[in-house]
């Protein structure tokens, strides 16, 4: 998980259909277990810290990438999507982002049910030396929409 101060690495456990499970309106926190939790920008006293067990504010997790090939097959993608690039706080991202059918690129961030969507094919480009090793091409990446500052068509 790429968040906005910190990386992390460990499980997260998504019940049922997992966009459905990150954009319950219910949810503003999730569970990560055998954690290890880095500032992305280490300018204080925290380091790395091992944990058997965090909660993570929604605001929080921006990218998230399973690792687990069965994992992302379990993501559902919505058959629409644009080609695009997305500048994030700490990243820039390159891919397919899939949209509704009736949301286009320009109203992405007002039409989208969810803060949560689906990006395909998807190329990273750390903006912000990491602490610790993010994959740099994925083929699926859940990205919190609020996390995203501009976006444009590739």
């Amino acid at each position: 998980v790429f968040g906005n101060k910190f990386l992390f690495e460990g499980q997260l456990e998504p019940i049922g259909q997992i966009l459905e499970y990150f954009n319950d309106e219910n949810r503003s926190a999730f569970p990560m277990y055998d954690v290890t939790l880095v500032p992305i920008e280490p300018t204080g006293p925290l380091s790395r810290i091992e944990r058997p067990q965090i909660v993570v504010s929604l605001s929080e997790l921006g990218l998230i990438y399973f690792l687990d090939p069965e994992q992302r097959e379990r993501v559902v993608r919505l058959r629409n999507f644009d080609r695009v690039i997305a500048y994030t706080p700490h990243a820039i991202l390159r891919g397919n982002i899939h949209r509704g059918g009736e949301t286009r690129l320009r109203n992405l961030f007002d039409m989208t049910a969810g803060v949560f969507l689906a990006m395909t094919d998807v190329s990273v480009f750390p903006i912000t030396r990491l602490p610790i090793p993010f994959p740099e091409q994925m083929d699926l990446l859940i990205v919190n929409r609020l996390f995203i500052n501009v976006i444009h068509r590739d």
